[in-house]
């Protein structure tokens, strides 16, 4: 590096973090206009190399007018993570009301149908499409398709044959009630499944349905064995998010995780937590959800071993645009919204509240709960009344009476899981305690989802419920400015804390 080049990194106009955070920006805005564009020429992996080159010159300059140079990149890149599924895209838009073969793993775990308990909707990649003509194409891309339920699960192959409708979301192309025309499971196959499987049999021995579902829902985010009528009662009150593997189940296995080897050094006990990550990871899939949960807690981790800290608003943004790079379809992902709703409301809003209404006293258990579930349901509410067109006006008072189970509920069930291996005797006990305590939960539930009169009902899809999160801001900048919030916090989750 020449004189110039070390002068100008040694004394920047702008400080390189800078670049970083507002590459990260660019990347959720690029994201927003890229789908309202839709560019296909970007189309070549070179266009990522020229991003990174871009991006690596702007860091060394570090000067002001380099954070064009920044912005460009993050553009260049979300346009060529995006521009292969617009060609796919309109591909599929070509083939609307005619009939193919399609062929395709599946990358989630398969869900109960919203309008039918004997339907499935699955989530198919690595699409192989074959039309009338005989022709063959291999596409990227997600497919929704809804089928008769049956017995099937993430990463097996499935061929399906039926009339293709427009795609939504994050999703290519839609097929409603296909034919099933082939499945098969590749050998060995996922291992984390047969894990997962297996322990889930063990646990609905002892812990009757439909309380078993739930708590395997709830200590691996697992939909498919929930009752159909709790996930309406969940949805309807608000309540989604605690069957979506996430943040707080990481949380838990981490603080874990950390207590075990902890004792042994350090690094041990970051590489015993980035383990249990891993493994957590590959039972739960990776899901929007648990991706951003995932980087949450890695980064966390790696900084709490180097002793460092960072602004959550700063995380938020950093992590959101790594998933978007991930996938820039996230942006109409409901469990990917909901995640980073909910996390803004507990990392950002729930603080400033506790600021503003304790000072520097610690608030107590009740009133902590009470304003995270606050916080959180504040910022969720519009998404949810936008995508489902209702939620309960009381969703807040659900929230505290169910939320500081759930980590109880996981506990149990996963005690009940591995005493069925060891001693049958106690997980028949365990099992019961599971049992009366979810038969809480779903009590809780079914009260506020079927009194109507606590329900708020509006059109689906109504652009002007998102004019809520008006008062959530100005109630945010009241908060920022009385109690001086955005100079005092720093983030450090509590399971990651030394």
């Amino acid at each position: 590096m020449n004189t110039r080049s070390q002068r100008s990194f040694k004394n920047p106009d702008l400080h390189p973090s800078w670049h970083v955070i507002i590459f990260a920006i660019g990347i959720i805005i690029s994201c927003i206009i890229v789908n309202l564009v839709r560019p296909t020429i970007l189309n070549s992996f070179l266009w990522i190399l020229l991003a990174i080159v871009i991006f690596i010159l702007a860091i060394i300059i570090a000067k002001k007018w380099t954070v064009t140079l920044v912005v460009i990149a993050s553009f260049l890149i979300i346009g060529t993570r995006a521009g292969p599924e617009f060609v796919s895209q309109d591909y599929f838009k070509n083939l609307v009301g005619s009939s193919v073969t399609i062929t395709g793993k599946i990358s989630k775990d398969p869900t109960t149908s919203e309008s039918s308990a004997s339907k499935l909707n699955i989530d198919l990649v690595d699409l192989k499409i074959s039309v009338s003509s005989g022709n063959t194409e291999i596409l990227p891309g997600h497919l929704f398709a809804q089928i008769d339920k049956m017995e099937i699960q993430r990463s097996d192959i499935i061929s399906v044959k039926g009339e293709v409708s427009d795609g939504f979301g994050a999703y290519s192309a839609a097929m409603f009630r296909p034919e099933v025309l082939n499945i098969s499971r590749p050998e060995p196959g996922d291992i984390f499944i047969k894990i997962r499987n297996n322990f889930a049999e063990h646990v609905r021995q002892f812990i009757p349905s439909p309380e078993s579902g739930l708590g395997i829902g709830f200590l691996l985010g697992q939909k498919s064995g929930i009752d159909s009528k709790i996930q309406d009662a969940l949805r309807t009150v608000g309540l989604t998010h605690i069957i979506v593997a996430s943040g707080a189940h990481l949380s838990s296995l981490i603080s874990i995780s950390r207590k075990i080897f902890g004792k042994l050094s350090r690094f041990a006990s970051l590489l015993a937590a980035l383990l249990a990550m891993l493994m957590f990871l590959g039972v739960t899939g990776l899901s929007a959800s648990m991706l951003r949960a995932s980087l949450v807690t890695g980064i966390s981790l790696v900084l709490w071993y180097f002793g460092r800290k960072v602004h959550p608003a700063r995380l938020i943004i950093l992590v959101a645009a790594a998933t978007l790079i991930y996938n820039p379809f996230y942006l109409t992902d409901l469990s990917w919204l909901l995640s980073f709703a909910s996390f803004t409301g507990i990392m950002i809003l729930a603080p400033m509240l506790t600021k503003f209404f304790y000072g520097q006293k610690k608030p107590g258990f009740v009133s902590s709960t009470l304003i995270t579930s606050v916080s959180a349901a504040l910022i969720c509410s519009p998404i949810l009344l936008f995508y489902f067109g209702q939620i309960s006006a009381i969703t807040i008072l659900a929230n505290i009476l169910i939320l500081p189970t759930i980590s109880i509920a996981m506990g149990l069930t996963f005690l009940t899981g591995i005493a069925a291996y060891l001693i049958p005797f106690a997980a028949q006990v365990l099992g019961e305690l599971t049992k009366l305590l979810i038969d809480y939960q779903i009590t809780i539930a079914n009260f506020f989802a079927e009194n109507k009169s606590f329900l708020i009902q509006i059109e689906k899809n109504n652009p002007l419920v998102l004019l809520l999160y008006i008062p959530i801001v100005v109630t945010f900048c009241f908060c920022a400015r009385k109690a001086h919030q955005n100079k005092q916090m720093q983030y450090t989750p509590a399971a990651l804390s030394p």
